[in-house]
């Protein structure tokens, strides 16, 4: 299958939530009829709907990239076409068919996570776990790990063939899951060796996955906790698809334990699905974010967030390299150091 063809059924099952989304919020929330009547800025929305932060930005990023609100001066108001279709003022109003389907489950768990700040169950799984919960169980961390390791046969190959890694040769992959990322890396370039850095039960399902790929040799697995103290002796700390799943708050405490155990001329690497700067798009990451919304403490970041995080933490030279399917690369090092 060609990457075009890769990317759509990636994306197909990213966006499932994003329709889910978009009726909570003109129905439960009726937040184009209430921007109709006065245009607000992000901190009235979230008084005025009685929601929580997290939650409303990826909604208010979600309706921004689909063309349905547009930001002036801080300031949300509805798109002409939202104006006249998504108003339940208006006489052309499609409110009510929108109603119709307001109850479907999953539009009320987003109500739900909206008002309270908290994830719901994984894959809207009734009386579930959130996704962080649900990973302590044996069985869920091998299949949740098995499906990140299908996608990232496509993803790390890409990932690795875009970086000059010629002046680094250890890899510290963090909760690097099946160790697709690091087995792809050390494939591409034959003098690095790695590490993957995860917690139980997912260190023994990399263990297996490592060595049925055949890289028992190359790439070893560590028992850590990445928000405790990170092992020394790598120069390269990879976060592949990790930021996504945690507060903002929780990425500089990462981003901190990286700088303190990285040798100088260290390189920090972020690989994920990255908002613009304006973060009204592309529409397939916020469309991407509305699912890790609904089921982890995280959301799709901004390229500027992450950047951002990184400069304050001490890292320079930091650049954004676009690697496949609206995922990118965002580099950092340790001092003034290049690779």
């Amino acid at each position: 299958m060609s990457q075009t063809g890769f990317e759509s059924l990636l994306q197909y099952r990213d966006a499932i939530y994003a329709p889910d989304l978009l009726v909570c919020a003109v129905t439960h929330l009726d937040l184009v009829t209430l921007l109709s009547r006065e245009a607000l800025n992000f901190e009235g929305i979230c008084q005025n709907c009685a929601t929580y932060p997290r939650p409303t930005a990826v909604m208010l990023t979600l309706l921004r990239a689909m063309n349905i609100l547009e930001r002036e001066n801080g300031r949300y108001r509805p798109t002409p076409a939202a104006q006249r279709y998504l108003n339940a003022n208006s006489p052309d109003s499609l409110v009510p068919y929108y109603r119709s389907i307001q109850n479907r489950p999953q539009c009320l768990e987003f109500f739900e996570v909206l008002k309270s700040g908290k994830p719901a169950g994984w894959s809207s799984k009734k009386d579930g776990a959130d996704w962080l919960s649900a990973m302590q169980a044996p069985d869920f961390a091998q299949a949740f790990t098995d499906a990140m390791d299908s996608r990232g046969k496509i993803l790390a190959e890409a990932l690795a063939e875009a970086l000059p890694m010629s002046s680094h040769s250890r890899l510290l992959d963090i909760a690097g899951g099946s160790g697709i990322y690091a087995c792809k890396m050390v494939d591409r370039h034959p003098h690095m060796q790695a590490t993957i850095l995860e917690i139980p039960p997912v260190d023994a399902v990399a263990q297996q996955s490592i060595k049925d790929k055949g890289f028992a040799g190359r790439v070893s697995v560590q028992m850590g906790d990445m928000f405790q103290a990170l092992p020394e002796g790598y120069d390269v700390h990879l976060f592949a698809n990790v930021f996504h799943d945690w507060a903002l708050d929780n990425l500089h405490k990462l981003a901190q334990n990286a700088y303190s155990a990285l040798p100088p001329q260290g390189c920090i690497l972020v690989f994920d699905a990255h908002l613009n700067t304006d973060k009204d798009g592309p529409l397939s990451v916020a469309a991407y974010s509305c699912l890790l919304m609904h089921s982890t403490l995280g959301r799709c970041y901004g390229e500027t967030e992450i950047t951002e995080t990184l400069c304050e933490t001490g890292f320079r030279d930091c650049s954004i390299l676009p690697i496949a399917a609206d995922r990118s690369a965002i580099l950092g090092f340790k001092q003034d150091a290049q690779l």
